[in-house]
């Protein structure tokens, strides 16, 4: 079993202010605790998670918490390891977005969604519902209720 960490549920667990907090924490306490197997992430998730926490809090120590979150530095736990995107899969990617026009998918879910197929990894752990019918999304909600 795998799951794959998309950046809403690094944001949520930065952003302890928000609605999404504290489903976050409880479902990354549940990856942590191995539930779904193995994890992993991407540089594209790495960046867009840092960039969304500078752009809107304005402050860099914050973004550079989450990047240690995710890369499991200092007090955080490396539990969580990255595919990084090649050549192959980032044609796969743009294939991918194309194919998906009619989903307001964003480039970075179009490598998700490559990563996901090319290492037969078995979920992705996403508050975007614009994965759905696309890849088996766990709602980071509805892992915190069970």
């Amino acid at each position: 079993m795998s799951v794959f960490l998309d950046t809403g549920l690094y944001y949520a667990l930065q952003n302890e202010g928000s609605s999404r907090h504290e489903p976050a924490r409880s479902a990354f306490e549940a990856v942590l605790r191995g539930q779904f197997g193995s994890a992993f992430t991407s540089e594209y998730v790495y960046d867009e998670a840092v960039t969304l926490v500078r752009k809107r809090t304005g402050r860099y120590d914050e973004a550079r918490t989450v990047g240690d979150r995710i890369l499991g530095r200092n007090e955080y736990p490396d539990t969580v390891d990255f595919h990084f995107v090649s050549r192959t899969e980032f044609d796969f990617a743009v294939e991918t977005f194309d194919r998906y026009d009619d989903q307001p998918l964003s480039f970075t879910d179009a490598t998700t969604v490559a990563l996901v197929e090319r290492y037969d990894i078995d979920h992705v752990l996403a508050f975007d519902d614009d994965f759905d019918g696309v890849v088996d999304r766990l709602d980071p909600a509805a892992v915190a209720e069970r």
